[in-house]
């Protein structure tokens, strides 16, 4: 009587301990009931790692299908990695990453950590599969932190046949059940109710952690055994004591077949040993140097011996006539009585053959109806699945004609070499062209000229349903050969002959030459000559303004490159704004202009006033003009190419994407 467990992890997971459990000499029956798809880096949620974020994973499955993604992130910021097992942390120190590990291998020892105490503000992310791990996100949360899960795989129950695994269970006469989780848990209390072997869940289960051993304990399982972990080391360590205690029991139960055989073993001696002949006592001749007291004494001691062993035997024969009479008078007269009932019926049968032969008849007809019934069940059975898989092959091979129809409408389409098709798009593109030279630079005319060539690669084309297109390239055309013109060249350069003007106005007022003293004046009128050279000198180092004179006769040289500076720079912004067609910016600069060169009114009028002039000239021009936005036609031309495509498979060009 072997012990027998039942390994439901993944068989790739579960191998390295059934070879372990055979070693130790316990038989395994190898059942996974989940299998673990890998989800395609596609479909997963993008992850960002930050400086101070924790990342966490949850298997062993979730360290070879998430970790190589994460990899360079976590190498890069020097994140925590925390693992939720020995085994997970093993496979995560084998990629070369320092990792934590909980002693009690649940969501209650990772919560337990110090690290996971103060993270409230934190990124936490859980590396997992679908499904599973809500207590510790939500605890987490609870403390403040941002839970993110990187879903990278899921697990898909196996499809097995419940009555065959059953019938393989109940070969065996010892089972213990492997649980590492609820979802497993569930799953096999259901097979086991399907497969009508519900009295199994007196069996022995092992669990990783106590929460999964409330749900164990909720579905019918009475002999929980609650290990450190999932893990490998875990599991053989709670199922140890079962292996002893199967031992045991083993041993218990043997020893009385062992007694049994030792006294049988042992009677047919004693009784050889009482039944021997006594031997007669005769006088002996006495040898010369023996002793005469030891004789008697050695007889003596031979008897009592006999008697022992007599009294031995009779005990044995007692308690075995004793044993017999407890045990075996009931037994016989049981089958006493069960032969009685035999005879009975068998006189029964002798008596009445036609009743006998009657009764095999029903029951023959009961079996075979019982067994055109389960026949017939079994082939409607067999008859519908069938028919469903025949539906479902239709199914697809509908389907992958339709999709092979597609990629031979779309192979024609890509090697077509229909020129019509090459023209319209061409047409299309010039016009699509067009409108951009027409947004970024308003050229009217190269817009006019592509317009052109555009209408004649449609007339090349001679497709009637391009005649809508036609007539609205012929629309654009003629809104385009009436729209204003805006001279940016000359717009250009009389900005650029503003800007010299500007350098040259003048700051200060020109005195005129005071006139010389004559020499045949008196006296005071040399000393006031020479009082007015004196003075003339002296205001080149000092000058003397009141608050009542002119501004500009306060200007300095740094408020004078100033003023300068700012005119230039708004010109140049009027500039700017009439070759971008920004007529609010325009406008504005252009006013700000006339602002700074009115300052030097009264230095320099007659430069001031032809500035002023010309200035007032520019902001009467219009220099953005409403143009024609080309929209009528792109439409027009993209719905003629997909009408084509739509009904011409020859064509097979897709009309281009509308991109401004």
């Amino acid at each position: 009587m072997t012990l027998t467990a039942v390994l439901t992890r993944p068989g790739g997971v579960v191998e390295p301990l059934r070879i372990v459990l055979e070693q130790r000499g316990v038989d395994s029956i190898v059942q996974p009931l989940i299998n673990i798809a890998s989800i395609s880096v596609e479909d997963r949620e993008l992850i960002t790692l930050y400086p101070g974020d924790i990342c966490i994973f949850i298997s062993v499955n979730a360290v070879e299908q998430g970790l190589a993604n994460l990899a360079p992130q976590l190498r890069e910021l020097g994140s925590p990695i925390l693992a939720v097992g020995r085994a997970t942390a093993s496979a995560i120190s084998s990629a070369g990453f320092d990792v934590s590990v909980p002693s009690q291998a649940d969501s209650e020892g990772l919560l337990d950590l110090d690290i996971l105490h103060g993270v409230k503000g934190k990124q936490i992310v859980l590396v997992k599969g679908e499904g599973g791990r809500g207590l510790l996100a939500e605890a987490l949360r609870e403390r403040g932190a941002e839970v993110v899960s990187y879903v990278c795989y899921r697990r898909a129950p196996t499809e097995i046949d419940a009555g065959q695994f059953c019938w393989q269970l109940c070969e065996k006469e010892h089972l213990v059940f492997q649980a590492s989780s609820g979802e497993i848990v569930e799953q096999l209390t259901d097979l086991l109710g399907r497969g009508g072997q519900p009295n199994l869940l007196d069996s022995p289960v092992i669990v990783p952690s106590k929460r999964v051993a409330k749900i164990a304990a909720g579905l019918g399982w009475s002999r929980i055994i609650t290990a450190a972990g999932a893990g490998d080391d875990s599991f053989l360590a709670a199922i140890e004591p079962l292996q002893s205690q199967q031992i045991k029991e083993q041993t218990r139960l043997n020893e009385p077949l062992k007694e049994q055989n030792g006294m049988v073993a042992e009677s047919p001696n004693d009784a050889n040993s009482e039944l021997a002949p006594i031997p007669e006592d005769k006088p002996a001749k006495k040898p010369a140097a023996a002793d005469p007291v030891s004789t008697p004494a050695s007889k003596r001691n031979s008897d009592r011996f006999a008697r022992t062993l007599l009294v031995l035997l009779l005990l044995v024969l007692g308690g075995g006539a004793y044993l017999g009479w407890a045990y075996g008078l009931p037994r016989y007269q049981e089958l006493m009585l069960q032969l009685e009932a035999s005879d009975a019926r068998l006189a029964a049968l002798e008596g009445s053959p036609d009743t006998l032969a009657r009764e095999l008849a029903l029951g023959f007809e009961q079996q075979m109806a019982e067994s055109q019934a389960l026949t017939s069940a079994a082939l409607q059975a067999s008859a519908a699945r069938q028919s469903q898989r025949l539906l479902e092959q239709e199914s697809v091979a509908q389907l992958m004609s339709e999709r092979l129809e597609r990629v031979d409408i779309r192979l024609a389409r890509l090697t077509a070499t229909d020129r019509r098709a090459w023209l319209a798009n061409e047409a299309a593109f010039l016009v699509r062209l067009s409108a951009q030279r027409l947004l970024v630079s308003r050229d009217i005319d190269a817009a006019q000229a592509l317009l052109a060539n555009a209408d004649a690669l449609l007339m090349e084309v001679n497709d009637p349903r391009f005649i809508t297109a036609r007539r609205a390239l012929a629309a654009d055309l003629a809104r385009l050969a009436v729209a204003p013109r805006v001279d940016s060249v000359g717009l250009y350069a009389r900005f650029a002959a503003l800007i010299e003007q500007a350098a040259l106005l003048q700051v200060r007022v020109a005195k005129a030459p005071e006139p010389p003293v004559p020499a045949s004046e008196g006296l005071w009128s040399q000393a006031n000559a020479g009082w007015r050279a004196a003075l003339d000198k002296l205001s080149r180092y000092l000058v003397v303004q009141r608050r009542s004179d002119e501004r500009a006769g306060l200007l300095t040289p740094d408020w004078e490159n100033l003023i300068r500076q700012n005119l230039r720079m708004s010109l140049e912004q009027a500039q700017i704004a009439a070759l971008s067609a920004n007529a609010t910016l325009f406008q504005h600069a252009v006013a700000r202009a006339r602002a700074s060169i009115e300052v030097f009114t009264d230095t320099d009028p007659d430069r001031v006033a032809a500035m002023v002039a010309e200035l007032n000239g520019l902001a009467a021009l219009n220099i953005a003009p409403e143009i024609p936005d080309l929209l009528d036609s792109r439409a027009a031309l993209a719905d003629a190419i997909r009408a084509i495509d739509s009904g011409d498979n020859v064509m097979g060009v897709a009309a281009p994407a509308e991109v401004d």
